[in-house]
């Protein structure tokens, strides 16, 4: 089976110039991937979208369950991203991946703000496990440790909400900052991950409930 089936938009002519240079990153990350975890049909579509990219980093990324589809977003003029293509192209293509795994054990799409925060927290740890070479994402260490004691105590109290409500805390609102539900979920993982020895390819099959310290 083909793992990953790659679109790139013809409408947007400024792929074309770096289509087979993306293909290239794509299928070295997708063997690292595919090895670590386990493989799943997915389809890729990459589009050149300023708009859709995170202007610190000149990408983004998210995955539909219902599509089973990776959409990956590059603002091919953004500085960032001309001075570090490979590594950020491929780091996106991680963590969406992670994303397609761990939808198969715990659904997240509709899931409760826990299972969110892990499946980022898990993304960002594989993001690590496979590109040990390279820091953190900016998103994954955006706040001191105090910082991320009180976006839990914030946070524990409606670990089950469900809902649209939750995006707030990922991508910022009235009283929540930008990136505070990366940041908080990469650290419940790597909690866990120091706790078990275990890496995140070992436990994105584990329930949300699992990540948490029982103390």
């Amino acid at each position: 089976m083909q793992t990953f089936h790659y679109h790139f938009l013809e409408t947007n002519k400024e792929l074309k110039a770096i289509a087979v240079r993306i293909r290239e990153i794509f299928d070295v990350t997708a063997d690292k991937v595919v090895s670590l975890t386990e493989e799943v049909e997915t389809d890729v579509v990459v589009r050149h979208s300023p708009q859709n990219s995170i202007p610190e980093l000149g990408t983004s990324g998210q995955y539909s369950k219902d599509a089973r589809c990776i959409d990956i977003y590059l603002d091919l003029d953004n500085i960032h991203l001309k001075k570090n293509f490979e590594t950020e192209v491929a780091r996106t293509l991680i963590h969406e991946y992670m994303h397609v795994v761990r939808e198969q054990y715990v659904p997240w799409e509709n899931g409760t703000l826990l299972d969110s925060l892990i499946a980022e927290g898990l993304t960002q740890s594989f993001e690590l496990e496979v590109q040990p070479e390279l820091p953190p994402s900016i998103y994954a260490t955006s706040f001191t440790e105090k910082e991320l004691d009180d976006l839990w105590n914030k946070a524990k109290a409606i670990l089950n909400q469900r809902g649209w409500v939750n995006d707030e805390w990922f991508f910022g609102g009235d009283n929540i900052k930008r990136w505070s539900g990366y940041s908080l979920g990469f650290k419940l993982v790597q909690n866990k991950i120091k706790e078990s020895g275990l890496k995140s390819s070992e436990l994105y099959k584990l329930p949300s409930a699992n990540f948490l310290d029982k103390k």
